[in-house]
């Protein structure tokens, strides 16, 4: 959850702390599936943590979580990500009606109906109101609520992942920003700065041979589509280094996450 202008619109007002007492514990949510069978679109977006766990408990590779439409990948806040399939209920609910991950689920189902709300140091925990339908849930802790093994560094690590996605999604818009900005001056410039323009890239021949109004057309349109194939390129060599590449299950996710980090700023940092 990102953030939000008045806290009381989605909440009971209230921010929260790991070591609060809050009123979300559902019995095991027993006899009730209904958030998990409801068509909540694109909302449990997973990061490498959840797919470290989820790829473990499922025993299926991320691409295998993709060809078996367990898991999909969508543009979310303008930049791709993956998250569960949700238009027909989760597909990890058995025939039972019970979540057949429920150990290794995403860090989105544990919350539930907690979310967290975003400030410059960190985030707090909120209640979301109105979102599930028990009426009787009795107080707990919110570490315990959420079962989460070494809470601190998960946390430490959902803020590095909050602010790497605020990095990547920049990234994208500037990109794209930069090609728009160089259209809007080759548009806009006259013809004797455009054929000056053109001899010194080179390009003399070229605008001789299309004429000032093609040339002009097409090295706006070229300025456009190098700025969609970086900016696809900024979001794969994410998608790889973070969900695809495998993670080695035996090992410390935390320590993995902090070098895949490095290699993927490493990489994004090549790309213009």
């Amino acid at each position: 959850m990102l953030r939000y202008d008045d806290i009381n619109e989605i909440s009971d007002g209230r921010l929260y702390s790991e070591n609060d007492m809050v009123r979300v514990d559902t019995n095991g949510c027993e006899g009730c599936s209904k958030c998990c069978e409801s068509d909540m679109g694109k909302s449990i977006v997973l990061d490498p943590y959840d797919i470290f766990h989820m790829t473990e408990g499922a025993g299926k590779t991320f691409d295998e979580l993709l060809v078996s439409f367990l898991v999909e990948l969508d543009m979310i806040d303008n930049i791709v990500l993956p998250h569960i399939k949700m238009d027909n209920g989760c597909g990890f609910l058995n025939a039972d009606k019970r979540c057949s991950i429920h150990k290794y689920r995403p860090s989105i189902c544990r919350l539930f109906p907690l979310g967290r709300l975003y400030n410059d140091k960190g985030f707090d925990y909120i209640l979301q109101t109105g979102e599930c339908i028990k009426d009787n849930c009795s107080k707990i802790k919110v570490d315990k609520w959420l079962g989460i093994e070494d809470l601190p560094r998960h946390s430490a690590f959902i803020n590095k992942w909050h602010r790497f996605l605020q990095f990547e999604r920049k990234k994208v818009r500037e990109i794209i920003e930069r090609a728009e900005n160089e259209a809007l001056r080759i548009s806009s410039i006259s013809e004797e700065d455009l054929t000056v323009y053109a001899g010194i890239i080179g390009d003399s021949e070229i605008l001789d041979e299309k004429g000032i109004d093609k040339y002009r057309i097409e090295k706006c349109a070229a300025f456009r589509e190098k700025a969609q194939e970086g900016s696809k390129a900024v979001m794969k060599t994410v998608l790889r280094i973070f969900y695809m590449e495998e993670y080695k299950h035996t090992e410390d996710f935390f320590a993995q996450f902090d070098e895949r980090l490095k290699k993927c700023l490493s990489e994004l940092r090549r790309i213009n």
